[in-house]
């Protein structure tokens, strides 16, 4: 106990009026608590009570000191509520659901950085398209969503957002992988495999061709992300997806990214979505904190 046995019996001496009182409610001998009253008189060198037939009542020096007893007891009620809150936070599982496209660089990543910092808290990661990671979010199923774009559904907030632009991907060999850049319209005719319909990703890659007046030459599409990086890869065929979607291949040098420019492919985003109406565990809270502090401190 941080609180000393002397000033806890005290306290309840002077609440139950009477040791005898005082050692039923804790219920321990009369006698220990006897000893310790006497301790702290002679500690102190003066009378804490005046005992009578009606039992036990605080003189001046003893009202000084249950002063100082009720207050050093709420102090460490509060420190006991803190330092359990604490440990709460450091332990716990939370459940994560995000589209596919930020498993190999952003959430994998973090997921290491967590285990590191936070052994005590373990997570399970989902994957999905941006409408199925909404829906396991609104169902409760899972505690955090990160979907492509904006909440597809008014019943979810939005934590934080992190920009995430839509470039074309290619093999080094393309003809387009040595370009600084592209415009929508260089892209009419390009054949390409694309995610499918169901994706954010291909939802804004057609409003951008309808906008520029150009058709891609589909070949396939796929509601696999890793299936996309690698037929990009070995079969010379384009797609789009944002850098964090093929970081390890961009860093291997098996795919090239073309930036896009196009105001609505640059600004598009992924957001941290949770329940609004969900109450969520000290872990959840936590984990929620780290991704939002790490979405503002990415960069497109």
């Amino acid at each position: 106990m941080i609180e000393s046995t002397a000033l806890r019996y005290f306290r309840e001496v002077t609440l139950r009026g009477s040791i005898k009182r005082a050692a039923e409610s804790l219920n321990i001998a009369p006698s220990a608590i006897s000893r310790q009253m006497q301790g702290l008189e002679d500690e102190l060198s003066t009378k804490l009570f005046e005992r009578g037939a009606r039992g036990m009542k605080l003189t001046g020096a003893g009202q000084l000191l249950y002063r100082y007893a009720v207050e050093s007891g709420d102090q460490l009620d509060r420190i006991r509520a803190q330092v359990e809150e604490f440990d709460s936070l450091q332990r716990g599982h939370v459940r994560i659901a995000t589209v596919e496209g930020l498993l190999a660089s952003f959430v994998s990543d973090f997921v290491v950085d967590l285990s590191k910092d936070y052994p005590g808290i373990s997570v399970t990661v989902t994957t999905a398209g941006s409408s199925g990671v909404a829906e396991m979010v609104g169902r409760h199923n899972v505690d955090l969503g990160l979907v492509f774009g904006r909440a597809p559904r008014r019943d979810l907030i939005e934590l934080a957002r992190m920009r995430q632009s839509l470039c074309l991907m290619v093999a080094p060999y393309h003809s387009m992988a040595s370009k600084e850049y592209c415009m929508m319209k260089d892209l009419a005719g390009l054949r390409v495999i694309l995610p499918d319909p169901s994706f954010g990703i291909r939802q804004e890659i057609d409003r951008a061709c309808a906008k520029a007046g150009i058709q891609l030459d589909l070949y396939s599409e796929t509601n696999s992300i890793a299936f996309l990086r690698t037929i990009a890869m070995k079969a010379g065929i384009g797609t789009f997806l944002p850098r964090d979607s093929a970081m390890p291949e961009l860093i291997a040098g098996t795919l090239v990214a073309v930036p896009i420019r196009d105001k609505r492919l640059e600004a598009t985003q992924v957001t941290l979505v949770q329940l609004a109406t969900r109450n969520t565990t000290p872990s959840g809270l936590r984990v929620a904190q780290l991704l939002t502090e790490r979405m503002k401190d990415r960069k497109s």
